[in-house]
This record gives structure tokens, C-alpha cells and sequence, in this order.
């Protein structure tokens, strides 16, 4: 029994000795951050009406390089309203009798975050329309097959208003914002 004791009593005084311990102080600084971008960068959107090739068909709405993908990365504190992506046509017009249509995919790729919900098809004109709503902190991963993809596309609403000789160049901008 005395052998005992003394084993319990000499895991005590190493246990003692064995709790020493220290600390540091650590100090995080995150700021925020609003970025985004368009993928593939620096193609152009075209979109095209080509004249039927049966009498009595409607005309057709060619569509190339009609697709981009829309990357972001945010960061907000913890009080701050969520962010939304707007989109508006800033130069120039569409044709009379056509509507320029943007569809907004739900997210797809390997972001984390909060990423927020999209809005699904618009029409798009000079007045900014959200596209993607209630981001908060939040990346969607880079490039093509990450984040929201976009298509753009034409409806025709009035045939008696097309013009084939008529071309038109937009500029269309997006901007991740506080709301």
C-alpha cells in the first residue's frame, strides 16, 4: 500500500511540473471585400436575326457567345445589409420590336458563403435591375463553371417593327453593391 501512495503521490509532483503553461496574444484584421467578374473575359456577346428559310416562317434569333459566367468575392461585417448584383444597359438601344432577355442560372462550383438567390429572366433596359440578391460573405469560385451563369438572348415582340438593316452595340454593366 505505501508503494502505492508514493506512485500517486510522484505522478502529482510530475503532473505539477508538467503544467506549465504560456500565451500570446492574436489580433485578426479582416476587411471587406466586393469584387467581381465576367468569364470568358473580353469575348463580346453577339446576338443576331437571320431571315427565315421557308416562306412563312418567323425570322431566327442566332445566338453565339451568348453565355458568361459571373464570378464575385464578399465580405461584409456582420451588421451590414446583404449585396445584390445590378445589371443595365449604359450605351445605346435595342431595335424597336426586340426585347434583350438575361436568364440567371442558381449557383453552380465549388464558392462557399452565403451566395444569394438569383432573380431568373429579365428584361433588360436602362434602369438597374438586381440579378442576384442577399450575398454576404461569400466566393464562388473562379472562372467558367463557377458562380452564375448568365445567357443573354433576343424575344421578338413586334415583327412589324423590325428593321434587318439596323445593327445596335450595348454596353451593359454590372455592379455588386450594398443595398
Amino acid at each position: 500500500m505505501k508503494q502505492l501512495i508514493y506512485i500517486i503521490c510522484g505522478f502529482c509532483v510530475i503532473s505539477n511540473y508538467a503544467q506549465n503553461t504560456g500565451s500570446i496574444n492574436a489580433t485578426f484584421n479582416l476587411s471587406q471585400v466586393a469584387m467581381l467578374d465576367l468569364e470568358p473575359n473580353y469575348t463580346t456577346v453577339t446576338l443576331n436575326l437571320a431571315a427565315s428559310t421557308e416562306a412563312g416562317e418567323k425570322a431566327v434569333v442566332v445566338m453565339a457567345n451568348n453565355k458568361k459566367w459571373i464570378n464575385f468575392s464578399s465580405a461584409v461585417t456582420s451588421t451590414a445589409a446583404p449585396r445584390s448584383i445590378l445589371i443595365k444597359i449604359d450605351d445605346g438601344q435595342v431595335p424597336p420590336g426586340i426585347y434583350l432577355k438575361l436568364s440567371t442560372s442558381n449557383y453552380m462550383g465549388i464558392g462557399k458563403g452565403v451566395l444569394g438567390s438569383p432573380s431568373g429572366i429579365l428584361t433588360l433596359n436602362s434602369t438597374p435591375q438586381t440579378i442576384i440578391s442577399n450575398i454576404r460573405g461569400a466566393f464562388t469560385g473562379d472562372g467558367i463553371n463557377n458562380g452564375y451563369e448568365l445567357t443573354y438572348y433576343l424575344e421578338i415582340y413586334d415583327y412589324k417593327l423590325l428593321d434587318f438593316n439596323q445593327a445596335a452595340a450595348l454596353s451593359i454593366s454590372l455592379t455588386l453593391t450594398d443595398l
